[in-house]
């Protein structure tokens, strides 16, 4: 899969651009706060369907306008495509493929793929359960729509049971039927997540290993599982899942009644990382933990490929900075046979690399000669622009 192009109106700091790539590395290089972060924002956008970074849609409308607009050029096996989003300032975003309107947002997810890698997930083998979730949430979203659904209407039945579950004793009781056909259809739809969940971690864990023994040259072994209280063993069938999902909800009901809140399932789940068969939330490095992420950010590509026949599109927000020597030299080592862009405050870098493409960006604009000569070793200030990123998935 290539990214051919992006067109911009209003979108942040970027009026009207046009933003085109190569099938090899793209590096997007400019100084603090020149809208580099929104180009790959803008494109991963249409791959999960939200911005990665903004809690609010109108947040991605540049400031005085009323809306904003772009569209994705790109090409897959079947040929090319276009997707376009509209965002409306008061209103919600209304998305297209070759110019006819998704029902859904749900719709467009899968149609372009892309891996996001930037600095906060290098936090994601130490942070909350829930970035684990939300992980494996945005992951398998693209490769299986029909995930976004299930989770939508788990989050829509998960809110009903909690409605009831807050009631007071009195008023509870007239709602205890509706209570036990709420945890039945809960338990189902973790039976259903959680072996999709399930499925996909096994692929990782194949390939993080890979990718992992690679980078520390075979003297560390990763090991991903899924961990729920529902689980036995590898060999759970979907009743047997569903079953002890569901006995979690009846058994500890006044627990749940206490807390007002549903304290079982899939929403309560993990990825259990070890390195060397300990705990990797509490036993491992900065720098192994680094090599486990960049390791499970690598497969995450892996496993879309397989899937589909052909890579996502790698969207790196200056990863490269925040490794040391050896972790960079792997990644570098690794992107060259996939479509790569970049944001990084060291073009240099790159220098070595074929088919490389270089965009400058000042101002929310492409500039037309680059300002560092790769020959002489040249280069402006290029800091990077330091911004903090929601990881989040709430597709209707």
């Amino acid at each position: 899969m290539i990214c051919k192009s992006i067109e911009f109106s209003n979108f942040r700091n970027i009026e009207n651009e046009k933003i085109e790539f190569c099938d090899g590395i793209n590096v997007i290089h400019g100084e603090n706060a020149q809208g580099k972060t929104n180009i790959l924002e803008g494109i991963y956008l249409f791959a999960r369907g939200k911005s990665f970074r903004a809690f609010k849609d109108r947040e991605l409308v540049r400031f005085g306008c009323d809306s904003s607009y772009m569209k994705l050029s790109y090409a897959k096996r079947d040929g090319e495509n276009e997707l376009g989003v509209e965002i409306p300032k008061g209103s919600t975003k209304k998305f297209y493929k070759n110019k006819i309107k998704a029902d859904k947002t749900a719709d467009i997810i899968g149609e372009f793929r892309a891996v996001l890698f930037c600095p906060s997930h290098l936090g994601i083998i130490k942070d909350s359960p829930s970035v684990r979730r939300r992980f494996l949430d945005v992951a398998i979203s693209q490769l299986r729509p029909i995930y976004i659904k299930m989770l939508a209407k788990y989050n829509s039945v998960m809110e009903q049971r909690n409605t009831i579950l807050k009631l007071d004793p009195e008023k509870r009781r007239q709602y205890e039927a509706m209570l036990e056909v709420y945890s039945d259809e809960l338990s189902s739809l973790c039976a259903d997540i959680a072996g999709m969940r399930i499925d996909y971690i096994k692929k990782l864990d194949y390939w993080m290993k890979i990718f992992f023994e690679e980078m520390m040259k075979g003297k560390e072994t990763p090991k991903i599982t899924y961990e729920t209280n529902a689980r036995e063993n590898d060999f759970d069938t979907r009743e047997s899942l569903k079953n002890r999902y569901l006995s979690l909800l009846k058994d500890n009901l006044e627990r749940e009644y206490k807390n007002g809140a549903t304290l079982y399932g899939i929403h309560k789940d993990d990825l259990k990382i070890e390195l060397n068969g300990k705990d990797a939330r509490f036993y491992s490095s900065q720098g192994q933990s680094r090599s486990l992420a960049l390791a499970m950010k690598m497969a995450e590509g892996e496993i879309s490929r397989e899937h589909s026949g052909e890579y996502p599109v790698f969207l790196f927000d200056d990863v490269l900075s925040e490794l040391d020597e050896n972790r960079r030299s792997f990644i570098l080592s690794k992107i060259e046979k996939r479509q790569v862009i970049m944001t990084s405050c060291e073009p240099l870098d790159f220098k070595e690399l074929d088919k490389t493409n270089f965009i400058e960006i000042k101002d929310g604009k492409k500039c037309d000669i680059t300002n560092f000569s790769l020959n002489d070793g040249e280069n402006e200030d290029t800091s990077l622009d330091k911004e903090e990123f929601e990881y989040d998935l709430d597709i209707k």
